[in-house]
């Protein structure tokens, strides 16, 4: 038993000598400095991580010339979603049924490119993130008054022309079956 004990303190030591060996090459590798470097600029590069809009939300150079625009939408719960809507009149009608209005100052360009509001469901105004503009709530409530009638007002239907098409092509065919046949 001395004698099993003695050789696994050998091959301790040498399992200490091995370990030793491996902390001076690594310490002769790269200096302390070097390592503390890279892990602040990877720790940096970390904290930079980009925000993208979502895919919903994100309105393209065609929509955007015929007048639509993001609308990143907060719930009362705090949920964030993204929709497209086409602003007509200063006005808007999200998903949800609610018309919301905007007299473009609220209009924010994600990255230089996408028109985009950010729009609590609860008020009649998006947010304004821009310094020293305050408002009134209220500048918008005619817009959306007026798109709300404008939206229950039922359209005239084109019937009418329908049932002229229809007679002015059986009266061909009977004009056609007429000569094709001799008259009378």
């Amino acid at each position: 038993m001395k004698e099993a004990k003695i050789l696994s303190n050998n091959t301790e030591g040498e399992r200490r000598f091995d370990n030793m060996e491996k902390i001076e090459n690594t310490q002769t590798a790269k200096p302390l400095k070097e390592k503390v470097d890279e892990l602040y600029f990877a720790w940096e590069d970390a904290k930079k991580k980009k925000i993208k809009i979502p895919r919903k939300a994100k309105v393209r150079k065609r929509k955007k010339r015929k007048g639509w625009i993001g609308v990143l939408k907060i719930d009362e719960n705090g949920n964030i979603s993204g929709e497209k809507q086409k602003m007509s009149g200063f006005v808007y009608r999200t998903k949800d049924g609610y018309y919301h209005t905007s007299d473009g100052q609220e209009i924010l360009f994600w990255m230089g490119k996408f028109p985009v509001v950010i729009q609590p469901s609860w008020k009649l105004n998006p947010l304004n993130l821009r310094k020293g503009v305050e408002k009134n709530e209220t500048y918008g409530q005619p817009y959306v008054m007026a798109r709300m009638l404008n939206d229950q007002i039922p359209r005239k239907k084109q019937s009418g022309s329908i049932i002229i098409w229809i007679i002015i092509i059986g009266a061909i065919l009977f004009g056609v079956n007429y000569f094709l046949k001799g008259g009378a």
